[in-house]
């Protein structure tokens, strides 16, 4: 079997699976979009509606869905790219403004070991929030949302949390710029995307073309609408971890550039580093166990298979 055939059957495979678990009711809709290094192969293809109700609009490749957590890697470049002009060091941090002892760097906010978690997946957080009189992952800006302790010493363990979104208001206050503006010139403009944005209700078209989010009901085990805000609605200020919104193209084309190392958003060196452990000894000790205490079921941090080591 030649390569061409094998790639059709495994598409083919592919494609009988997700519509067989869009007709199950298992996703509302799926989008898929892959290509290979150098280009050859391309595959884009949109599976169910944009809803969980039959008469939702079908699904199709240029439908734009919150892109939540994806945002990160977008925010990663945006700060790599102020490292490359030398407007800050990796390991460079604040000074201490905490009782704590450890200077917070830049490697540790993206790299989860800085010690700023989620309210929403940490339970020490929430009792936290929820003494405070507030609704877990509320407020409309960055500090207003994420201004709770941090879980421990900077670069002594690990936890998914909010250091992407610090590290874009960094990015916000060495240019002086909103996140928005800065990716618009250096990340998006670039690569030619036209349909990723932080407010999607600022561009019609796009508004038009949004994925509506559903979630299931514990009770029936069906689809149904979320019925209050999505991570971000309703915020007043971009939110570098997980507050974009995208055409799946849109985002492979950032996925691509990466992959080829073509230098049209980071030098070749930078790029190197992406790929390469930035974890110390403890934090990498940390999210060992912690992706080994979710036994069979996937990490919040998207890890479906737990006997691997990650770094």
């Amino acid at each position: 079997m030649s390569s061409r055939e094998h790639s059709r059957n495994t598409l083919s495979g592919l494609e009988k699976t997700f519509s067989k678990a869009v007709e199950g009711g298992v996703f509302p809709g799926v989008v898929v979009a892959t290509t290979n290094r150098d280009g050859s192969f391309y595959y884009a293809k949109a599976f169910g509606r944009r809803g969980c109700d039959s008469t939702e609009e079908l699904l199709t490749t240029k439908s734009v869905m919150a892109i939540a957590s994806m945002t990160k890697l977008i925010t990663t470049v945006a700060t790599l790219q102020l490292v490359e002009r030398q407007s800050i060091k990796i390991s460079q941090g604040k000074p201490n403004t905490r009782k704590r002892q450890k200077t917070i760097t830049l490697r540790h906010l993206l790299t989860h070991s800085s010690g700023a978690g989620y309210d929403m997946s940490n339970a020490e957080l929430a009792k936290f929030t929820l003494s405070k009189g507030r609704e877990i992952n509320s407020g409309a800006t960055i500090e207003e949302r994420f201004g709770y302790p941090l879980l421990f010493e900077p670069g002594t363990s690990w936890e998914c949390g909010t250091g992407i979104d610090w590290a874009g208001k960094l990015v916000e206050r060495l240019t002086g710029q909103d996140l928005e503006t800065y990716m618009q010139e250096h990340i998006w403009a670039p690569l030619g995307l036209k349909r990723i944005t932080f407010w999607p209700s600022h561009n019609a078209d796009m508004e038009a073309d949004r994925v509506r989010m559903t979630i299931r009901n514990e009770a029936s085990g069906g689809l149904v609408l979320l019925q209050k805000p999505f991570l971000t609605e309703g915020v007043t200020e971009c939110f570098g971890g997980q507050g974009a919104y995208a055409e799946m193209e849109d985002f492979l084309k950032i996925l691509h550039s990466i992959l080829v190392d073509d230098e049209r958003l980071l030098k070749k060196d930078t790029t190197a580093k992406m790929f390469q452990s930035q974890l110390n000894p403890a934090s990498r000790e940390s999210l060992r166990k912690h992706i080994q205490s979710c036994g069979p079921d996937p990490a919040f941090i998207g890890i479906f298979d737990n006997r691997y080591s990650y770094d």
